[in-house]
């Protein structure tokens, strides 16, 4: 692949897909700080649909996808260990556009130990921090957000202890952590850690992080980067367009309408919300918003968590032309009357309850 640039555009190159021309600039794209010297953009490009098998070909129309976002201003990209092939497509990216000389990338990662087969050592935490740096080729982590499946097995708090180590060594600029609720969080950062961040799921449908975690946050200024904000699609535009038809009469969708393992999971989080016809109601309400504003329902939806606390939104990489309509997020503002319409329909909402992530590790 081929990378040139011009004063106002800037061109992808490769022999099949000819230029890849980006309407859209960095400039109106501010940095984030998360901590440490770690500034991020303000919506963070998730990337677990890089998990699945690529050929070479694929490889390259990935990485001109990659390049149409980073040139856009959105410069952050979050993987994870047990995301397949994504840190190894990412670091041949980012060592791509690192020799072009362009606005450096900030790489995030997870380290997602399988604790039910043994409790993870201070070696082999440092091992697994260094296959990450190996395959992402970076001298060190931007950060490094730990996932623990179960809480009833020990080590946890051991295992941020050794991540926070590796920060020391300079293997890692920030420690993270991942799906963890109220409770876990605070042991770490009782035990010492310096938690730069937490990703958890947070959307109009799973409001879970306003159950004592966002004020956590605030208090002890971590970061909450939210996946889920458009529930895998179920609050955007095609949806409140589908679910006016017949055919979405019942609770119970077919296997074509559930076509991807993230709808199934997130059709989950529907039935937890309050069932079919509040998820209705909600995007007949954030669709007229969207009109309102000259946006789309998942800008609406995206934008209501952003003005919920410290929260940066990771938004799955799609096609490059929903670039643009990603970053119209950043350009306006839910207003009292738009909050009070969502929150009428809300308020009638059943959940899910709890904490972070509880009714999934249930399951």
């Amino acid at each position: 692949m081929q990378i040139r640039s011009a004063a106002s555009n800037r061109t992808f190159l490769n022999s099949k897909s000819g230029p890849h021309r980006i309407l859209c600039h960095a400039s109106s794209v501010h940095a984030t700080n998360i901590n440490n010297g770690l500034q991020t953009s303000p919506i963070i490009n998730g990337c677990w649909q890089l998990a699945g098998g690529h050929g070479r070909e694929v490889f390259e129309d990935i990485t001109l996808k990659l390049a149409a976002h980073a040139e856009a201003g959105l410069t952050t990209f979050d993987t994870a260990d047990i995301y397949g092939p994504s840190e190894g497509i990412l670091g041949e990216f980012q060592a791509r556009w690192h020799d072009s000389g362009k606005t450096p990338l900030q790489i995030i990662t997870k380290y997602v130990p399988n604790v039910f087969q043994a409790t993870p050592s201070p070696s082999t935490v440092d091992a697994a921090v260094r296959k990450s740096m190996k395959n992402l080729q970076m001298e060190s982590l931007d950060l490094v957000q730990l996932h623990w499946w179960d809480y009833s097995i020990p080590g946890m708090v051991d295992v941020a202890l050794a991540l926070a180590d590796l920060r020391e060594k300079g293997l890692v600029k920030n420690v993270g952590l991942t799906n963890m609720d109220v409770p876990a969080v605070s042991k770490i950062v009782d035990a010492g850690v310096t938690v730069s961040s937490n990703q958890v799921q947070f959307s109009l449908l799973d409001r879970r992080p306003l159950n004592g975690m966002v004020q956590f946050c605030k208090e002890h200024d971590i970061k909450i980067l939210a996946y889920g904000s458009v529930g895998g699609g179920l609050l955007s535009d095609k949806y409140a367009e589908e679910a006016k038809k017949s055919w979405f009469g019942s609770n119970k969708y077919s296997s074509v309408d559930l076509n991807t393992s993230s709808l199934k999971m997130y059709w989950n989080v529907v039935k937890e919300f309050g069932g079919q016809e509040l998820w209705r109601e909600l995007l007949q309400v954030l669709q007229g918003i969207a009109m309102k504003h000259s946006v789309t329902t998942a800008n609406v939806a995206v934008r209501w968590i952003i003005q919920q606390g410290p929260v940066l939104p990771i938004i799955g990489l799609r096609n490059t032309s929903h670039i643009i309509d990603n970053k119209a997020v950043l350009a306006f503002q839910l207003d009292n009357s738009d909050l009070l319409a969502i929150q009428e329909v809300l308020s009638r909402s059943s959940g899910p309850a709890g904490d972070i992530y509880s009714f999934e590790r249930r399951r």
